[in-house]
């Protein structure tokens, strides 16, 4: 704030310099033309230098001293206003930079990168799904986005244009202590997959800063179908593709009639609409460990019945090596063990369970 302050203040001491040195040479000019006592003649002299000072050249002086000095002043001219602009943009683009300085550290925070027309709805799911917590949601993208204006009552959606590609970019955004980041494909690009395995590079990277390791969980928008591998050798944890799920979507719909609205009922975050939970090691009883998967439903059912405006229902185990295990054989899970995360559908989301 300091630097800003005394910015301004060179900038109105140098406005007082060139306008003293602009009326000493206005009254040499004067005195040259020998128009010092005539009002008419001073006043045609004021109206050369100021046609001067704009970047035009009006009639010529009568003196060679008169010449000289317009000459001057054709020169002043230019360099006074584009000081005077250049100091004023400098001025903004300060201020610019010390209120980007000023944005809070963040922490636990979703980093969104890319745009295109599935982002808005993402940022809205986001939203909903956190049921009025804070949950800041950075949105960075290369290029200017015009829908931003849609979110400008949501104090905790930050737009930033910078290039996600940039190490640096993420490093301002403390993406090494971002609960998640989203890669989108980039409609503008014209390697959608190649760019986003750019920024997963980048985020990997970071997780190996000394003092910030992380595992930093990424999730990736697929375009093209064999690039799969790419992204997932790039460090993406999730490679979602749109056209994976619309398939089966599809194919399942035409067997099973409205089978669609399932699964938009639960791809959509709503007080009126389940969605999938995860509750993780830690947030349940320990007395679930060792218990096979229909005790642990009876369990879940007995709790839920507790619980009537949060019904839960127990869908599958995480185990913890990540892998999915829903509605699973007996022969493929005998117990729960510690690590293991339980797969559950509500209302609203529940971190802990006791």
């Amino acid at each position: 704030m300091v630097k800003l302050q005394n910015s301004r203040l060179k900038l109105i001491l140098g406005i007082l310099a060139a306008v003293v040195l602009l009326l000493g040479t206005v009254v040499l000019l004067a005195w040259s033309e020998g128009t010092a006592e005539s009002g008419e003649d001073l006043w045609e002299v004021l109206e050369n230098v100021i046609i001067t000072l704009m970047g035009e050249y009006p009639d010529k002086p009568r003196t060679i001293p008169g010449r000289i000095i317009q000459l001057f002043l054709l020169v002043f001219g230019t360099f006074l206003f584009g000081t005077i602009i250049g100091k004023i943009s400098s001025l903004f683009v300060t201020h610019a930079l010390w209120k980007q300085k000023q944005m809070k550290r963040f922490n636990n925070h979703i980093i969104l990168c890319n745009w295109n027309g599935k982002a808005a709805s993402i940022i809205q799911q986001l939203l909903e799904s956190n049921h009025g917590e804070a949950l800041d949601i950075l949105v960075v993208s290369a290029s200017e986005v015009v829908d931003a204006r849609d979110f400008h009552n949501f104090e905790n959606v930050h737009f930033i244009q910078a290039d996600p590609t940039h190490h640096v970019t993420l490093e301002d955004l403390q993406a090494f202590q971002a609960k998640a980041i989203i890669l989108l494909a980039d409609d503008e690009s014209t390697g959608p997959d190649e760019k986003n395995a750019l920024i997963a590079l980048a985020v990997k990277h970071l997780e190996q800063t000394p003092g910030k390791q992380k595992d930093i969980h990424v999730i990736a928008e697929l375009v093209n179908l064999d690039r799969r591998r790419h992204l997932q050798e790039a460090g993406v944890d999730e490679v979602v593709s749109a056209r994976d799920y619309s398939s089966g979507i599809i194919a399942q719909s035409a067997i099973f009639r409205n089978m669609s609205v399932v699964y938009q009922q639960l791809l959509t975050y709503s007080d009126d609409s389940n969605e999938f939970y995860f509750i993780q090691p830690g947030n349940y009883p320990s007395e679930l460990f060792g218990k096979r998967f229909p005790e642990l439903g009876t369990w879940i059912s007995n709790y839920s019945a507790k619980h009537p405006n949060n019904p839960l229902l127990l869908l599958g185990v995480k185990r913890g090596n990540g892998a999915i295990l829903l509605n699973p054989k007996p022969s493929h899970f005998d117990h729960l063990e510690e690590e293991d995360s339980l797969i559950v559908m509500a209302f609203r989301n529940i971190e802990r369970i006791v």
